[in-house]
């Protein structure tokens, strides 16, 4: 397994040159194709349930106005495109090509983006955001929650301030649970070329320390040399364990579940897991 084809959803917001830039350097690695991704609004879909008195002169100003705001958005992702392609020197192909290399492409995609991205990204091999929180970007985080709960497709977040490489020193957060192992079937390709691969093992009343031996002893069969670190949180949240020791290891990259639960219809993600996305300082690869 590699990482061929790279999704990166645009929103026309500062966040998008930072997916793109960590994106192609990835794809430098791999040899892989980027697809930027724009979901522009049908305005339809922008006018609320009709209630009484809303006249049709009201719709079609709702209409108009967010067709024009979708049309601006599109142009500044579109921008961010152009600017980033062009400066990483990075061939702009439709098709994949003879020869082995990186290359990008646009596409653009009418309808609702939380239908939009999760379905185009189960035809990519890593989805790539930057970090946002909830408070600063609602319709970012939004979208990056969407992707994580239905792409089936591991993520890639990026923190605004990229590193010098990604997936070099990698730190692998394992609990022995589903997502965790998922989550490293996905890194695979980054562990495998890794020169330092860190499990991290945080020991707590449902996670024993001796799991962390275990996926040492798994990964050993696919080549990897791998340094176990077992974890005491103590009373500081586990998320926040994780991520301080994946830094103090010089981490480029931190492996994880992405943990949720269903209430009612929706899905809550977990604590760890909201720890991470609003404060890690470095890449992390979250696969739910």
């Amino acid at each position: 397994m590699t990482y061929k084809t790279i999704l990166v959803p645009l929103g026309g917001g500062d966040n998008d040159p930072v997916a793109l830039k960590a994106a192609l350097a990835v794809a430098r690695d791999f040899d892989a194709h980027v697809v930027a991704l724009f979901v522009a609004l049908d305005p339809r879909d922008a006018v609320p349930m009709l209630g009484e008195g809303m006249s049709g002169a009201m719709v079609d100003e709702i209409m108009r106005a967010a067709e024009g705001e979708s049309n601006s958005h599109r142009a500044v992702a579109r921008r961010h495109f152009d600017d980033v392609v062009r400066d990483g020197g990075i061939a702009l192909r439709e098709v994949p090509g003879a020869e082995e290399a990186p290359s990008a492409a646009w596409r653009e995609v009418v309808g609702r983006v939380e239908d939009v991205v999760p379905a185009e990204g189960r035809l990519a091999d890593l989805i790539v955001f930057a970090h946002t929180t909830l408070d600063s970007d609602t319709q970012g985080y939004a979208t990056m929650e969407t992707a994580l709960l239905g792409s089936g497709r591991p993520l890639l977040l990026v923190p605004r301030v990229l590193p010098a490489t990604i997936g070099h020193t990698v730190a692998v957060a394992w609990n022995g649970k589903i997502e965790a192992a998922r989550a490293v079937a996905a890194a695979l390709p980054f562990l495998r070329g890794a020169d330092r691969v860190h499990a991290l093992t945080a020991e707590t009343s449902v996670t024993d320390a001796a799991a962390g031996s275990r996926i040492s002893q798994y990964l050993a069969w696919h080549g990897v040399n791998v340094e176990l670190t077992i974890l005491k949180p103590g009373s500081e949240p586990v998320g926040e364990t994780v991520t301080k020791k994946a830094a103090e290891l010089g981490a480029d990259l931190l492996v994880m579940g992405g943990y949720g639960h269903s209430r009612m219809r929706e899905m809550i993600l977990g604590g760890v897991t909201r720890y991470v996305l609003n404060h890690a300082g470095l890449p992390v690869l979250m696969v739910h």
